[in-house]
């Protein structure tokens, strides 16, 4: 796997999961939340990691 830069506790170090999780919201924003809720677990996405994206938008890390 592809580790990105780190800038601090809260920025994504692992590309693939960043951009699996990216793709998730955008799947939020366009579909439902169910949609994005079943594509990030089908990729294996931490249940915490996916409830925190996907129920509080203000707690998302920073993209690079």
């Amino acid at each position: 796997m592809a580790a990105i830069e780190t800038r601090g506790p809260h920025v994504r170090t692992d590309r693939v999961h960043s951009d699996i999780i990216d793709k998730g919201v955008a799947l939020q924003n366009r579909l439902s939340t169910l949609c994005a809720l079943e594509y990030m677990k089908s990729h294996s996405i931490d249940a915490a990691v996916i409830q925190r994206v996907l129920l509080s938008p203000a707690q998302r890390r920073k993209t690079p």
